[in-house]
């Protein structure tokens, strides 16, 4: 049977009608699905309660999810009928490696699919479940053209740059990814999305000396110049910091910066107050400030966040 659709082929399947087909049922209204979708969905139904794991399972999975992208139900069927028929393949030919081509075309329709639906999550699960579980032969290098090409049509895709971070960590290979994040930092000082994937490879693969971080933490001190009142630079800062072993060295350059901008950005005023309230800095009045400042001028959407916290740090001097 060839991997493609074809209705004929389930000729000898009753549809099990979907549920608001039922006009005895207690629904308001019925949602006025397409004559081709309740047919499809009907088929689908039928073999998932026949446990079917076939050529023709797999075909219907894929008319089912070009109609309803998002069907997760589909998604995972679909994986489970490819892992039985990856399973049945290398026990046929005697070969573990065999369904490596045929796992390679599926991974080919999936990048074609996923550029008409840039949005869809379960496109990735299903992806890094063939990666990480049935493909003899998974690659890196499989992975980074269609992440990049879709990060440079939608630089915040979130659901992107959380897979290419998946794929790094999974095959434990950072080394092109500190200049890739760069790029899109360069471009966007705002794409909080970069810069959570540049602090994620000092997570995996950190400095190999102190000068580099030091260098690490001047660039980021330039990119906050650039734009004071940029919450992204701000949180990378503090997740560098944190990745670093905290000194009264680091604490004093991190809060000397802060006092630099208290009064143009609050997201300064925010690490200021988080510094000043620490043990090993012990500048609670200093912190009660920063907190009240943000609470009536520089932030009051959150002044119940800051109230909060004053009252923590006086309690806990009380």
């Amino acid at each position: 049977m060839p991997f493609t659709f074809n209705i004929n082929d389930y000729d000898n399947v009753e549809p099990l009608p979907l549920p608001l087909e039922d006009p005895s049922g207690p629904a308001l209204c019925s949602i006025m699905y397409s004559d081709e979708y309740k047919e499809a969905l009907g088929l689908l139904r039928r073999l998932l309660l026949l446990n079917e794991l076939s050529v023709r399972a797999f075909n219907l999975s894929t008319h089912v999810i070009e109609l309803a992208p998002a069907f997760y139900t589909a998604w995972n069927y679909r994986y489970r009928v490819v892992e039985h028929l990856v399973a049945e393949e290398s026990k046929l030919v005697g070969d573990p490696s065999a369904p490596a081509v045929w796992l390679n075309r599926e991974l080919d329709w999936l990048d074609e699919f996923t550029l008409s639906n840039p949005k869809n999550y379960q496109i990735w699960s299903y992806r890094q479940a063939l990666i990480a579980n049935l493909h003899p032969q998974p690659a890196l290098a499989r992975e980074l053209p269609i992440t990049q090409l879709m990060v440079d049509d939608d630089s915040k895709n979130y659901h992107v740059w959380a897979h290419r971070k998946w794929a790094c960590a999974h095959f434990a290979d950072w080394s092109h990814e500190r200049r890739f994040a760069l790029t899109y930092i360069q471009r966007d000082p705002y794409n909080n999305s970069a810069w959570a994937h540049r602090l994620a490879t000092w997570s995996h693969d950190p400095w190999d000396s102190e000068d580099a971080f030091t260098a690490e933490f001047e660039w980021t001190k330039e990119l906050i110049a650039r734009v004071p009142q940029n919450v992204s630079s701000w949180q990378y800062l503090r997740g560098l910091c944190a990745l670093h072993k905290w000194d009264q060295k680091l604490l004093q350059r991190c809060t000397q910066l802060c006092e630099q901008y208290n009064d143009e950005s609050s997201y300064a005023l925010e690490f200021y107050g988080y510094l000043c309230s620490r043990d090993d800095v012990n500048r609670g009045q200093d912190a009660v400030a920063a907190y009240e400042k943000l609470a009536e001028t520089m932030d009051p959407i959150r002044s119940g966040l800051w109230r909060h916290k004053i009252e923590l740090l006086r309690s806990k001097h009380n």
